[in-house]
């Protein structure tokens, strides 16, 4: 177990004739061949890092599963045109390492250990006297019967959460924001002010790593921060607000021969997952979610594969890692980019937020905007229809602290935009988005917005 678990959670070798960078573009990522050829492995990516530690990272570039690459001063490229100078960063970023959301459901053989982070929770009220600052500490009563229960795993951890490495992944992803586009570029200012718009989703684990991206920008920053969240049942991220033909569209995507094409070759993958981690039911058997999202957050935070509960023999290997890990892949690359559907999932799951987004872009390009810096706080599941409006090449699952980054420059009165991905130039069906008139850039994303979102979520 250990020589398997070795193998995948160790740097990939990359080939000599691929970059860092071309490990985020897998070539035949359409196809599923992608899935069932295991000498691809992880296509050059990392899926380890230590528990309740900084990730050392992976060579600059690499897609690294654990802590995605980020915009840095060390590898940075400034633009080509000496008048340019820097007037708006929008900046969109996953949360860090955490947890998992979906234990197995036939026991977990690894409890995971969360008692050096504190999650705090209390309250205060302007012009009153602060409550005390109390945290969240996990417990198991020995007395509780449901205890002995399979499914139970004793504790420390909530499910999800962000861990202690997550943490501080992202104090150092904002140690690295401020050296470059703080210290630098001079677009994020040294203090919390006005031209700074910072938000997250409704979710601790974007709360949490707000805070530990923002104090390793700010480290002397005292007293509390605003952090723009919008109300539940409306949230234009995450999800959140209803919406029937999101759901529907969804179920249509799946339906494809494409789709059913990828559960077709993984059938005996599943059945054998299955029988390891008592995950049976159609939750974990109709996509690759639920696995890969056990099997990252184990990797991610010192842990081992699992095991059965009732037979430590029964082990999920690295290649069948491996293999879950690429069909994760290609289920994020059809879901955004590979279905006659795509458009119109995008409008219904992200459209109202990339509206948001080219609002703060046309108004970066007049004396309208406010904000010189916005930098908001989502999920996988916001990045991935994002990338998908951009026409991302390929696209590989979003993973831990994957950022987009906007740029805006102003030269000799005229504005241009580049996006970067993880910190390179974002790879596209358009070319690369590297200094094109913003215009060009909003004639891109407008397509995915919604004209009528009510209309179309109640068709």
């Amino acid at each position: 177990m250990a020589a398997l678990a070795h193998r995948i959670v160790s740097a990939a070798v990359v080939a000599a004739t691929m970059s860092p960078v071309d490990t985020f573009y897998p070539a035949a990522l359409n196809d599923t061949s992608y899935i069932t050829n295991s000498s691809i492995g992880t296509y050059g990516g990392t899926y380890s890092a230590p528990a309740n530690k900084l990730s050392g990272g992976s060579p600059y570039g690499v897609y690294d599963y654990c802590t995605m690459p980020h915009p840095r001063v060390s590898e940075y490229t400034m633009p080509s045109d000496p008048h340019a100078k820097l007037v708006h960063l929008e900046y969109m970023q996953r949360h860090q390492r955490r947890t998992m959301y979906n234990l197995a459901p036939g026991g977990e053989n690894q409890p995971f250990d969360c008692s050096t982070f504190e999650g705090f929770l209390y309250g205060a009220s302007t012009g009153a006297a602060d409550a005390i600052p109390m945290y969240a500490d996990v417990y198991t009563d020995p007395a509780n019967p449901f205890v002995d229960g399979l499914p139970y795993v004793n504790t420390t951890c909530f499910f999800p959460q962000l861990t202690t490495g997550g943490l501080l992944d992202g104090i150092q992803h904002g140690r690295d924001l401020w050296a470059l586009y703080g210290a630098k570029l001079g677009i994020i200012p040294r203090s919390i002010n006005e031209h700074v718009w910072l938000r997250s989703t409704s979710s601790p684990l974007t709360q949490q790593s707000a805070g530990g991206v923002t104090h390793g920008i700010w480290p002397s920053h005292s007293g509390a921060v605003p952090l723009r969240q919008q109300s539940g049942g409306v949230d234009t991220v995450n999800s959140g607000y209803p919406c029937d033909a999101r759901s529907s569209t969804l179920a249509s995507i799946q339906a494809t021969d494409a789709f059913q094409a990828h559960l077709d070759v993984t059938a005996d993958l599943r059945a054998a997952l299955g029988d390891i981690l008592g995950a049976t039911d159609s939750d974990w058997q109709s996509t690759f979610d639920h696995f890969s999202d056990n099997f990252q957050a184990r990797l991610c935070n010192g842990y081992q594969l699992p095991c059965k509960f009732t037979d430590p023999s029964k082990c999920v290997s690295a290649a069948q890692a491996e293999e879950v890990f690429r069909a994760g892949d290609w289920e994020w690359q059809h879901y955004w980019r590979n279905n006659a559907l795509a458009q119109q999932y995008i409008q219904l799951t992200e459209g109202l937020f990339i509206g948001e987004i080219i609002g703060r872009l046309q108004a970066a390009t007049t004396s309208k905007q406010q904000y010189a810096y916005a930098h908001t706080f989502i999920h996988d599941n916001d990045l991935g229809p994002i990338l998908g409006a951009f026409g991302i090449s390929q696209m590989r699952w979003p993973a831990m602290g994957s950022n987009i980054a906007i740029e805006i420059w102003e030269s000799k009165g005229s504005y241009y935009a580049r996006v970067l991905y993880c910190g390179h130039v974002m790879r596209t069906i358009h070319g690369d988005l590297d200094w094109m008139p913003v215009n060009t850039l909003v004639n891109i994303l407008e397509p995915y917005v919604p004209t009528d979102i009510v209309a179309q979520c109640n068709a």
